[in-house]
């Protein structure tokens, strides 16, 4: 008995001991293989919730399409011999710069020095022909040979025909950097997961060499060289060491237009050609300012013409001051313009040679692009322009630069990591933080919010010395009136707050000198609001209360601290005329 007992008590210690050590000795397994269609994304679930293959509707097969870690979510065609892939699933996950116009039916690839158009369904890029047609439309979307992507782009491909129940696999490399390479120890099945209770992938057969894409303890998800990702042991892994891989770009092609120093940037609002004469009486104290944006050109009809404001003159004048003049172009005029132009590669050629034109004309030394009715549904056809446009000011060594809104949830998909890319400045409006449309009381850019703002700019960009922190000149006068004292003007908007009582809140822009006007007149003195990092002022006039987040020196002077803390390209201000004469003692300090 007390051997027996012996016996049991070893066979228990053995036992956990295999477990403990991961020993697959008593695993339950799962026999069962994936459907594989559904796997590598080439199905979708019908309203009735069942998984239907995609089909074309020209009767080409679908295509399965690795890409470095995952299978790509859209399908590719197999077309005679050869394969197309998605245009979007290209730009999301290998390059971002083709384009597809729909208005005249042509993809477009654009680097730094050129344009090429491939018309849909032929086997010509740019008037010359090739051996395989570069481009096709299916279901309203364009598909890309993957010739054409590897004439443009460095990438490798392999294609696995279809087998049984496997579909076809185009499989992409196009990552550089090290890759860590394994070699099966045995035939061995790969698994959706990393667990032997998940479905089969593949049977793998020994010696085979996988590409880690992910490190697990016991499971490391894998990559073979025909696309096939899932699952494997690492007990059943032999370390074939680290491949270098390297893929050529044309990065270094990106050349730009930049100042040996700091950008000190003023811009100056135009309102009619007669503005133009205010230069000598708005510059005579500025000091610091290397660089003036007036604000001349606005796009104006549906053929991509601008309206200007431009004055020889004026450009002669900032020149013997030491600045540089980067006109200014806006898209104010009407949002449907600005999309009918943007979405034509015609209209876009047009418009870049009108401001070419004007830029050639007046001698500038270069254009800030202002464009602020970008939505989400045209921002591929506004960094086609931008592309474009870097074309031509890159060749003519005029300074392109690029407005943007500060970083928030409904901006993000400016994609500003393209724009840093394509323009010499991007330049952060980093102002408007509450508007007229708010529906509380503050500062029009507090210290945190120009803080954030740059931090989530540099975080995006990668780049911080082509980076330009825009500042504003002016501030809000903010007017709160009870309910009960009425909306006599009609300015006010009703704000509802159960706690203190429904109120009517106006605001209005007003410069440095006319805010510190208004609060001398009331009597009162600012005081330093640690919240905002600003000096603030409140105060009562009849049933209103006022209340202003001041921008002075000290406002000012914090500004310029973040563009030295995060070591940016330089600071732009907005706008020449709304500030006090003291500004500029300040200013010229940052930038001797």
């Amino acid at each position: 008995m007390r051997k027996n007992v012996r016996y049991i008590a070893l066979t228990a210690l053995v036992i956990s001991a295999f477990v403990l050590s991961g020993c697959d000795m008593f695993r339950k397994t799962n026999d069962g293989k994936v459907d594989l269609k559904w796997y590598m994304g080439l199905t979708y679930e019908d309203d009735n919730g069942k998984d239907v293959n995609y089909t074309t509707k020209s009767g080409d097969s679908v295509v399965a399409v690795a890409l470095e870690d995952k299978y790509s979510e859209q399908y590719g065609i197999m077309k005679d011999a050869d394969v197309f892939v998605s245009i979007d699933m290209v730009k999301d996950n290998i390059d971002p710069r083709f384009y597809y116009d729909k208005s005249n039916g042509s993809l477009m690839f654009t680097n730094a020095t050129t344009s090429y158009e491939m018309p849909l369904n032929e086997n010509v890029i740019d008037k010359e022909k090739v051996n395989y047609t570069t481009c096709i439309k299916e279901n309203k979307k364009c598909y890309i040979n993957i010739e054409t992507v590897k004439k443009f782009v460095d990438i490798n491909y392999k294609l696995t025909k279809a087998e049984g129940d496997a579909p076809a696999i185009l499989s992409i490399t196009y990552k550089s950097g090290k890759k860590n390479i394994m070699t099966t120890d045995s035939n061995i099945e790969m698994r959706t997961k990393g667990d032997y209770q998940n479905l089969i992938v593949k049977e793998i057969s020994k010696g085979t060499k996988v590409t880690v894409i992910e490190s697990g303890k016991n499971w490391d998800k894998v990559r073979t060289e025909n696309g096939y990702i899932g699952y494997i042991p690492v007990s059943e892994l032999n370390d074939s060491g680290t491949q270098e891989v390297s893929f050529k770009n044309d990065d270094d092609t990106y050349t730009h237009v930049t100042l040996d120093t700091k950008v000190s940037l003023a811009w100056n609002q135009i309102y009619n050609q007669n503005a133009n004469n205010n230069f000598d009486e708005l510059t005579a104290n500025v000091k610091g300012v290397n660089v003036i944006s007036p604000t001349w050109f606005s796009l104006v009809d549906k053929n991509g013409n601008l309206s200007s404001l431009a004055d020889l003159n004026y450009v002669e004048k900032a020149h013997k001051k030491g600045m540089q003049v980067w006109a200014l172009v806006n898209d104010f005029t009407d949002r449907k313009l600005t999309k009918k132009v943007l979405t034509s590669t015609a209209l876009r050629k047009k418009f870049i040679n009108n401001i070419m034109y004007f830029a050639d004309s007046y001698e500038l030394d270069g254009v800030n692009i202002d464009f602020e009715y970008i939505t989400e549904e045209i921002i591929d056809d506004y960094l086609q322009f931008l592309r474009e446009l870097s074309i031509e000011c890159r060749a003519a060594k005029k300074v392109l630069s690029v407005d943007n809104y500060a970083p928030s949830k409904w901006s993000a998909y400016y994609d500003r990591k393209q724009q840093i890319k394509l323009v010499d400045y991007l330049i952060i409006m980093n102002y408007d933080e509450h508007t007229s449309a708010s529906d509380e009381a503050g500062s029009v850019s507090s210290m945190s919010y120009a803080q954030n703002s740059i931090k989530d700019t540099l975080e995006e960009t990668g780049n911080s010395d082509r980076v330009i922190n825009g500042m504003p000149f002016y501030t809000r006068i903010w007017e709160t009136k009870s309910e009960e004292d009425g909306n006599a003007d009609g300015s006010g908007k009703l704000i509802e707050d159960a706690a203190n009582g429904n109120y009517y809140l106006s605001s209005k822009a007003v410069g440095m000198n006319a805010a510190k006007k208004e609060y001398k007149a009331a009597g009162v003195k600012p005081a330093f609001d640690e919240t905002t990092g600003q000096n603030f002022v409140t105060y009562t006039k009849g049933s209103s209360t006022f209340m202003i987040w001041l921008e002075d020196e000290t406002s000012v002077k914090s500004r310029l601290e973040l563009m030295n803390k995060y070591k940016l390209g330089g600071a732009a201000y907005w706008s020449l005329g709304q500030e006090e004469d003291g500004i500029w003692k300040t200013i010229s300090e940052y930038f001797k």
